[in-house]
């Protein structure tokens, strides 16, 4: 009985399968040394060391982000945690890793790590650039939170939906008390509030929204654009 139950939790936590990897670093990097920082970012990835690199890397850069000093983060997404750690361990040791780093620290100030494990994902990810929404959450019952938006997700009220909406889970760093973050990405910001706001309309969806409301409680809201795609690894592969 305990091995069953074991299990299960399991498989809600998410370690009973594989799931893509996303590990963030937000950056601070003053006007004067933007320049810099990402020129150290493009040799980086133009070395040897990059070019076996098998997932995707996003330079975003953040255009309303609280009292919070990142102005610029690197989301790197891998297809599952051993990818991450066998990537880690080839860069470990290596001089253009070494001379990366430094150039990026000479240049900015890394201001947070975090590490996040994909839950569930809806609609068309554009790799190379788009506009993102990021909503911080604690979700209490993560299973009935995705049973939820699933729902809403494939309804007609979802179905010229102009975005893509992934769940993930915190699994390392974070803000104290947040335990999911819900990314939503589209062409612009505006083309995804004003889906919202024409949504808030539709009785139907403003009841669905009350029902999440249950077991998430959101707790901040990020705005952030991708200026540079790097890797071969498909976002939408990762579903």
């Amino acid at each position: 009985m305990l091995f069953r139950v074991m299990i299960v939790l399991l498989a809600m936590t998410g370690f009973a399968r594989a799931q893509a990897v996303w590990v963030d670093y937000g950056w601070a990097v003053e006007p004067a040394k933007e320049n810099r920082f990402f020129a150290a970012v493009d040799k980086f990835t133009g070395s040897d060391a990059f070019k076996d690199f098998e997932g995707r890397m996003l330079i975003n850069a953040h255009a309303a982000n609280g009292t919070q000093p990142t102005n610029f983060s690197f989301a790197v997404i891998y297809e599952d945690l051993a990818t991450f750690e066998a990537r880690q361990a080839q860069l470990n040791g290596t001089a253009e890793w070494d001379r990366f780093r430094k150039a990026l620290s000479a240049n900015g100030t890394l201001v947070s790590e975090t590490v996040y494990t994909h839950v569930k994902g809806w609609g068309e990810i554009n790799n190379e650039n788009f506009a993102w929404e990021g909503a911080a959450a604690r979700v209490t019952d993560p299973a009935n939170y995705i049973s939820r938006l699933n729902r809403l997700m494939n309804s007609n009220i979802m179905a010229d939906a102009p975005l893509s909406i992934d769940v993930w889970r915190v699994t390392a760093g974070g803000a104290p008390g947040v335990s999911h973050i819900v990314v939503f990405g589209g062409n612009s910001w505006s083309e995804m509030e004003n889906f919202r706001a024409e949504s808030a309309r539709n009785p139907d969806f403003v009841t669905a929204i009350a029902g999440m409301a249950k077991v998430r409680t959101l707790l901040g809201a990020l705005w952030t654009r991708t200026a540079a795609s790097y890797g071969p690894l498909d976002l939408n592969s990762l579903r």
